[in-house]
């Protein structure tokens, strides 16, 4: 088996086959390392009609369900789970109904998760949103989930960055782990999880040849430049950032990436510098090279920057393995 870390790495299964759902799935990032840990998904729902394609060219599932918008799934359609993923997106909601419980959600697609874990009572949940959840609504947003999802489960949560778990990209998120608390005794550890703190550098996802058209043109180049100027007389630090292959890590990938690759440019000798290609995009979040990218390169970046770190799910999954070995 290749070393490479951009190949996926069967972990062995655990515990036996245990069942997952995957919710707001996007192309699949999250799920990558619970199949490796032998794991079955048995629904998923994703809205955004171009990730479905993606997703669906690159996991060929056998009794699996595949829904687009969960808002119009009936709570009895999805099939019974030991785990819920889901990278949801959010959005506040009132204190108004403080107490009411998952009902308190409605309006928010939090509540797609919250009404799912009502009625099917997984094991475990893991959710996966942006480091702005910790301050989104003056950190309502973050308390009421929490709260709410207390009620059934011990709820633990962290900011982990992916340029810990050897990916060469900073990108912050907030990771919540909820353990039934019909099955265990307590909130799962975060401390558990040590970051691989391997050295990294940009050079290890570049690819040896690229597009010529990734190179910036005169007037995008231009453009990039006399932008940053203005920003550093106005005495802020916005505009272009670049990157060579020495490196250690680029700014955060964003679904916006390819309208004009300003966040992350590739230095070239003797020549404007370039976007990085889809491929190069997909292994700052850690996907294999075997997996299938869209072939429109807007729609590939989209994608690639609403996408999950792999590396760094994977490092949570491997310690919430012995939780489905105790199903």
């Amino acid at each position: 088996m290749s070393d490479s870390p951009f190949e996926l790495r069967y972990l062995g299964e655990v515990g036996g086959k245990f069942k997952f759902i995957d919710l707001f799935a996007g192309i699949g990032g999250m799920r990558i390392p619970f199949d490796e840990l032998g794991g079955e998904c048995a629904f998923t729902s994703e809205i955004d009609r171009h990730a479905r394609i993606t997703y669906e060219v690159n996991f060929q599932d056998e009794n699996h369900v595949f829904a687009g918008d969960i808002t119009s799934v009936p709570v009895e359609n999805i099939p019974d789970h030991d785990l819920l993923l889901g990278g949801f997106p959010c959005q506040p909601f009132s204190h108004a109904g403080h107490k009411k419980g998952f009902e308190d959600t409605r309006g928010t697609l939090f509540f797609e998760v919250s009404r799912i874990l009502e009625h099917k009572r997984p094991s475990v949940f893991l959710l996966e949103n942006v480091r702005g959840l910790t301050w989104h609504d003056g950190g309502n947003t973050l308390e009421r989930i929490l709260e709410i999802a207390s009620q059934h489960y011990f709820v633990s949560y962290a900011l982990l960055d992916a340029k810990n778990f050897g990916l060469p990209q900073t990108r912050k998120r907030v990771y919540i782990v909820g353990l039934s608390k019909n099955k265990f005794v307590g909130p799962f550890d975060f401390g558990s999880i040590v970051p691989s703190n391997k050295a990294t550098n940009v050079g290890k996802v570049l690819e040896a040849q690229v597009d010529e058209n990734l190179t910036l043109s005169d007037r995008l180049w231009a453009g990039h430049q006399a932008r940053k100027k203005r920003h550093q007389e106005l005495g802020n630090g916005f505009g272009y950032r670049m990157v060579n292959s020495e490196s250690s890590y680029s700014a955060t990938l964003s679904a916006r990436y390819f309208k004009d690759g300003s966040e992350i440019l590739v230095e070239q000798k003797g020549k404007n510098p370039r976007k990085l290609s889809p491929r190069e995009g997909a292994r700052l979040q850690g996907f294999p090279d075997s997996f299938i990218l869209n072939q429109s390169k807007n729609q590939a970046f989209r994608q690639l920057g609403n996408a999950v770190p792999v590396s760094v799910v994977r490092a949570i999954a491997q310690q919430l393995a012995p939780y489905f070995s105790a199903n």
